[in-house]
C-alpha cells in the first residue's frame, strides 16, 4: 500500500494546523481507491486534477474534504482513423470526502460495443465487396466517459474460428445514429447500410452502464436485417425490414 500527498499548500497548512483538540472539518481526508493491477484511476477535486493515471491495487491518498471525482479506466479512449475501438472498460464515481477517511471500490463497466454483420446469401457470411464502417463518434471524454466527436473509420475484420460467419467490429458508445456501413467494388459505392438506425430500432440501449454487442444477419437482395441485442442478461432478437 502507497500513500500519495496531493495537496496543495493550503491543504498542507490545514494539514498541519489540525489536532485531537480543534474543529476537524477543514482537515484533509485520506482515500482508499481499490482497483485491480494494470487499472489507471485520476481523481479531481472540482477544476484541480489531484493524481492522474495512476495504476491500480489499494493506493491511500491525501485529499481535500468535499466531493472527489474518480475514473478508473482500462484501455484507450480515443480511436485513431482507420482501427476499431479499442476495449475500453471504464468507471466514474463521486466520492464523498467530507469524512477523515473514505474508501473508493473500482468496477469497471465496458464501454464498447462488438457489431457482428453476417450477409445470410454468402456461404460463410463474407461478401466479395470492401467494407468500410463510419461515424461521428470517435471515442470516449476521459473525464466524463462521454462520447467525443470526430471520424470513426475502420475495415470490419472477417471472423475466421471454427463454424464461425461474417465480420466484427468495436464501436465507442454513441450518441446519434451516424453509423454507416458502405459496401463498394473497385472505388464505387454499391450500397450503404445505416447501421445506426437498424442498432437505434432494435433498442440498443447507449446510455447502459456496460454496453451490450450486436448482431446483424443482413438479407441484401431482401433489405431485410435480423438485429439480435446481446445484452448481459442475454440475447433478445429483433425483425427489422427497409
Amino acid at each position: 500500500m502507497r500513500r500519495g500527498f496531493l495537496l496543495g499548500l493550503l491543504g498542507l497548512v490545514a494539514l498541519a494546523s489540525c489536532s485531537v483538540k480543534e474543529d476537524r472539518s477543514d482537515c484533509p481526508c485520506w482515500l482508499t481507491v481499490i482497483a485491480d493491477d494494470g487499472v489507471s484511476v485520476s481523481g479531481w477535486f472540482g477544476s484541480i486534477t489531484l493524481f492522474s493515471a495512476h495504476m491500480g491495487r489499494i493506493e491511500d491518498y491525501l485529499v481535500p474534504r468535499g466531493s472527489i471525482e474518480l475514473v478508473a479506466s482500462y484501455g484507450n479512449f480515443i480511436t485513431p482513423v482507420g482501427e476499431q475501438m479499442d476495449m475500453l472498460f471504464a468507471q466514474r464515481q463521486n466520492v464523498n470526502t467530507w469524512g477523515e477517511t473514505a474508501k473508493a471500490s473500482v468496477e469497471l463497466c465496458k464501454n464498447f460495443a462488438t457489431v457482428e454483420v453476417d450477409f445470410k446469401d454468402e456461404d460463410d457470411g463474407h461478401t466479395g465487396y470492401d467494407l468500410l464502417v463510419s461515424g461521428t463518434v470517435c471515442g470516449a471524454d476521459s473525464r466524463t466517459l462521454e462520447p467525443i466527436e470526430g471520424v470513426f473509420r475502420c475495415v470490419p475484420i472477417p471472423k475466421t474460428g471454427s463454424g464461425e460467419r461474417g465480420y466484427k467490429f468495436r464501436v465507442p458508445r454513441q450518441k446519434d445514429k451516424s453509423l454507416i456501413l458502405t459496401l463498394s467494388y473497385l472505388g464505387n459505392v454499391v450500397e450503404t447500410i445505416d447501421l445506426g438506425y437498424l442498432i437505434a430500432k432494435s433498442g440498443f440501449d447507449w446510455s447502459a452502464e456496460s454496453l451490450g454487442d450486436v448482431s446483424i444477419i443482413a438479407d441484401i437482395p431482401a433489405m431485410t436485417f435480423l438485429v439480435t441485442i446481446k445484452e448481459w442478461e442475454g440475447p433478445v432478437s429483433f425483425s427489422i425490414t427497409i
